[in-house]
């Protein structure tokens, strides 16, 4: 599966229900369900391996982004593997807030792949600044895999997991099977201020 750029999402309709089938928001290294400020259910990723750090970044109060699950910098894929129904499109989303956890000041750089498929590679340069990604796939299996692995600096690391399903053909190409679709720019035009307005 390769990469297929596209420009923007537009967002036209506010969704009412915020929590509904095919919506997995994962805290990682979350100790607790709750709900933000946005009405999204959080849960914790209550994985059996990597390490949980707790942050504090100015500016940022958000609840999932006060903890993170980080690994050892090492030739293993860390993997997260969530259910999904199959011939259906998501929307996969995956967040990292560095927050100087490991206390060392040295900007971790590490890969992210989605099943064995590379999709990025992460490079912090601000400790307080958010590194998101997203893409929009095609699951053709009952399960998809998201995994860290091939740090060359610092310990891979994530701090939320989000999973959103689509319905109909919304966001079809003839190519999904063999490409997703990758965010190049989300523009909030005309908006009052830069707040997130997403689910």
């Amino acid at each position: 599966m390769n990469s297929l750029h596209v420009c923007c999402y537009l967002v036209t309709k506010y969704v009412d229900t915020l929590c509904f089938t095919g919506f997995v928001s994962l805290d990682c290294g979350g100790k607790a369900n709750f709900t933000d400020e946005i009405g999204l259910n959080w849960t914790p990723d209550k994985l059996m391996y990597g390490e949980i750090s707790n942050i504090s970044v100015a500016n940022e109060t958000r609840k999932q982004y006060t903890t993170l699950r980080h690994f050892p910098a090492d030739s293993r894929k860390y993997c997260y593997t969530l259910d999904v129904v199959s011939r259906t499109r998501y929307l996969l989303r995956a967040s990292f807030l560095y927050g100087n956890f490991d206390a060392n000041n040295v900007y971790p750089k590490f890969d992210i792949f989605i099943g064995a498929t590379h999709w990025s590679t992460i490079v912090i340069s601000d400790a307080n600044t958010i590194e998101t990604r997203e893409l929009i796939f095609l699951a053709l299996s009952p399960t998809v895999s998201v995994c860290l692995s091939n740090a060359t600096t610092g310990k891979p690391f994530i701090s939320t997991v989000e999973l959103r399903q689509f319905n109909g053909s919304v966001y079809y190409t003839y190519t999904e099977e063999h490409f997703y679709l990758s965010v190049s720019a989300r523009i909030n035009f005309g908006a009052d201020s830069d707040a997130p307005i997403r689910y």
